[in-house]
């Protein structure tokens, strides 16, 4: 009889159900009492009666963390979906109570990710080769001081050799510069080859260290374009992290800050870096002096594929990809305002 008081009810809405394209359940007192056709699409079964009479937890399992994602000023939770296979599915759900012929009800709103998620990982890989690609330049950029003095030492023992006025202990002196220059060349590639490596767990981090260690890859850019990087060090708490993403959100907003600097042609270009921790939340903000972001695009910079950089090398993804990573791995933010003639970014990790 409950039953098929129950079916009275919804057959005069399975058609406007049935028209939706996200995916519905219904759920009275957690058991699902009724889907539309989209969600069986989804979950890939025949006939609605296959999920009808069921526990609802059997197909939604919520994220062990909540997670919400704010769209046109909505807020959706993200959970997963169990399919017919067993096929664990990316989704977003918007869960409304409502009240028919004096019974409560759940009407849940659901959004397949997978093309969503397979999109934004061909967006990670992107920025990872644009960052590979970006690595590469700083490699050279650091290796070519090294390689000079290398080249200048072996040309003084060729000298040395061809009039015979090189001695022993010269000759041992002048092999353990080359070997100290070699020895700095190691580490640079050690460096750039831990920042590519897939970081599998947290770790807790010092950000003033972490960020120090972004600058230290930088530091030839810098020196070769005369900028100034002043960074303020405070005492600051550990945050647990992933190492590499953080490096690379720094390295990302201290590339598009010295970008700014040589596309405005500024002549004295100074980036400043500053730190706070407060109310369980560390900040950092880099300004640069390059004359701050249009106020007609400030509000599109962290949109994929969008780009500033006249010299067509920009490949509108590395700021995008630092508000992914921060909003989807770090628990982190990003933002950018200006102030007086300086772009600021602020990037936020909670401890």
């Amino acid at each position: 009889m409950q039953k098929n008081k129950q079916n009275n009810i919804f057959d005069d809405i399975n058609i406007i159900l049935d028209s939706t394209i996200e995916g519905i359940i219904i759920i009275e007192k957690g058991f699902i009492v009724n889907v539309n056709d989209s969600l069986i699409q989804i979950l890939e079964y025949k006939t609605k009666d296959e999920l009808i009479g069921n526990l609802a937890t059997g197909v939604l399992i919520p994220s062990t963390t909540e997670k919400f994602i704010e769209y046109n000023r909505h807020i959706f939770q993200e959970v997963t979906l169990v399919s017919n296979n067993g096929d664990l599915i990316p989704a977003i759900i918007k869960i409304k109570d409502i009240k028919l012929k004096n019974n409560n009800y759940k009407v849940v709103s659901i959004l397949d990710l997978r093309e969503f998620k397979q999109k934004e990982m061909l967006l990670f890989k992107q920025s990872r080769l644009a960052a590979m690609g970006e690595m590469i330049s700083m490699i050279a950029h650091q290796w070519r001081q090294p390689l000079s003095a290398i080249g200048s030492v072996v040309s003084r023992l060729k000298f040395k050799l061809a009039t015979n006025k090189i001695d022993k202990e010269d000759l041992n002196e002048k092999l353990n510069e080359v070997n100290n220059y070699l020895q700095y060349m190691s580490k640079t590639i050690d460096d750039f080859r831990n920042f590519f490596k897939d970081d599998k767990q947290k770790e807790f981090l010092d950000l003033n260290e972490t960020i120090n260690n972004a600058i230290s890859m930088l530091k030839p850019t810098l020196e070769s374009h005369n900028i100034i990087l002043d960074k303020q060090n405070i005492a600051l708490s550990k945050i647990l992290a992933y190492k590499n993403e953080v490096i690379q959100v720094i390295l990302n907003v201290l590339n598009n800050a010295i970008d700014a600097i040589i596309e405005n042609e500024i002549k004295e270009g100074k980036i400043t870096i500053t730190l706070e921790e407060k109310n369980n939340y560390q900040r950092v903000y880099i300004k640069d002096n390059a004359g701050g972001v249009p106020k007609e695009i400030i509000n599109r910079i962290f949109e994929p594929y969008f780009s500033t950089k006249t010299n067509k090398n920009g490949t509108g993804l590395g700021l995008h990809m630092c508000k992914i990573i921060l909003e989807k791995h770090l628990n982190g933010t990003i933002d950018v305002k200006n102030e007086k003639n300086a772009a600021c970014f602020i990037i936020e990790f909670k401890i």
